[in-house]
């Protein structure tokens, strides 16, 4: 064990092991498993194909970063734009600090009968939140090593279970919020069963440096829907890693969309697995970076099974030295004929410094299937600002008409109409703030 911030996340799970949810159940035994296979394998590095160009171990060992206190007093929710984008929205609330639940910020009220809304370690004693946590897709394992970390060291997070047939009534929003650095290891748990319906927004802010862990296992049943919006919007000492793993039943529904706009490294993982036939996932973001950002989009879409359909499209725009990252695979296995699986990535440079490195790739082991991958990386078109200062625009407002028409793309496939706009509004406040700043 030679990695300095390794080293102190065994310390932290050494001092905190007893008191951590679940020390004294099943979980204590695969917490001590995880922290074993996260020691031995230590933090992913360049030199892991998966990792080739994401170092976390570089970006967490700047700051070996200790387990984040419990907050103490009172918190004020900061006035930022990302903190507010589903303000006008009518939803249940839930707010974590430093990756713990406070009732006292939350407004989750009045939910329908057959909605379960619970703290992680409220739930952890039941079979259905057993499985989801100890759930591995054995046929697909990219990037789960590093889900050990979260294993061994989680706290705290949601489980909301909706039962068969049921709708949540309005959103549900989880907004997490870093009010004084560290580490916060956030496990959150959704499972519809058949034919259940729900559409979750998290909120990822925070003021200073931090080091936000977070997994989220996902559990469609036959015919159930989730929508799922993410604004992540951190500072820039924050290094935000969160994976998002979704097991598909059959004719369920994923739509999935994140906006990346700030902290200084991010990566977002999307593993789907499809487990049903006729089952649906759209994979979506938009990621707008400036400084020297990094920001790293890795989608795995297993198609296991035949009559499955997945759609991922990324777009980014880049200023300043930021780096964007996009690798994304659909694997097709043999029997999964009739699969649909296409994805897109497109980048826009608006400095010289920035990077973009894109590897869309497809596994396909089956012959009766419609799939298709691609990327560009590009630059404003000199003619269409030309075209548009010819007609009395002034050349920032050019800029932004077409970053703006750039982003639209990935923005219309939010898969809600007001978070649609709350978005579009925080995508166009990025680039008034942020354009030529850098």
């Amino acid at each position: 064990m030679n990695d300095k911030a390794v080293h102190s996340f065994a310390e932290a799970y050494d001092r905190e092991r007893a008191v951590l949810p679940g020390a004294d159940g099943w979980l204590a035994r695969r917490r001590d498993a995880a922290l074993k296979s996260f020691v031995e394998a230590g933090l992913p590095h360049r030199r892991l194909e998966e990792w080739k160009y994401t170092d976390l171990r570089q970006a967490l060992e700047k700051a070996a970063f200790a387990p984040a206190p419990a907050h103490e007093g009172a918190v004020v929710l900061p006035d930022t734009v990302a903190a507010s984008a589903f303000a006008a929205i009518d939803r249940h609330v839930v707010v974590y600090v430093n990756g713990r639940y406070r009732a006292d910020l939350s407004q989750a009220v009045r939910l329908p009968k057959g909605v379960e809304l619970h703290s992680l370690a409220d739930v952890l004693h039941e079979q259905w939140a057993k499985e989801l946590v100890e759930r591995r897709f054995d046929d697909a394992r990219q990037s789960e090593d590093i889900v050990d970390l979260n294993t061994a060291l989680m706290r705290d997070g949601l489980a909301l279970r909706i039962r068969k047939g049921v709708r949540l009534d309005k959103p549900l929003h989880l907004l997490f919020l870093a009010a004084d650095g560290g580490a916060s290891h956030t496990r959150n748990l959704i499972q519809l069963e058949e034919g259940a319906e729900a559409t979750v927004f998290e909120s990822h802010i925070g003021a200073g440096d931090a080091f936000a862990d977070i997994v989220t296992d996902v559990a469609l049943g036959d015919d159930a829907r989730l929508a799922h919006v993410k604004i992540q919007d951190e500072a820039a000492g924050t290094v935000h890693l969160a994976t998002l793993r979704s097991r598909l039943a059959a004719k369920s529904h994923l739509s999935s969309f994140t906006l990346t706009l700030g902290c200084g490294v991010s990566r977002m993982q999307n593993l789907v697995l499809f487990a049903g036939e006729g089952a649906e996932a759209h994979v979506n973001g938009a990621y707008a970076l400036k400084a020297a950002q990094h920001a790293d989009q890795f989608c795995v879409i297993d198609h296991a099974v035949p009559g499955c359909t997945s759609h991922t499209l990324f777009k980014g725009v880049l200023d300043g030295a930021s780096e964007g990252v996009f690798q994304g695979k659909v694997i097709v296995r043999p029997h999964a004929q009739k699969t649909d699986g296409r994805q897109m990535t497109h980048a826009l440079l608006l400095s010289r410094d920035a990077a973009m490195n894109a590897k869309p790739e497809l596994e396909i082991y089956a012959d009766d299937v419609q799939c298709a991958h691609g990327s560009t990386v590009g630059e404003l078109s000199r003619d269409a600002i030309f075209f548009l200062r010819s007609r009395g625009i002034p050349e920032a407002e050019a800029r932004q008409l077409l970053v703006s028409a750039f982003l639209d793309e990935a923005l219309d496939l939010v898969p809600h109409e007001a978070a649609r706009e709350a978005l579009k509004v925080l995508a166009a406040g990025w680039f008034a703030d942020g354009e030529g700043r850098a």
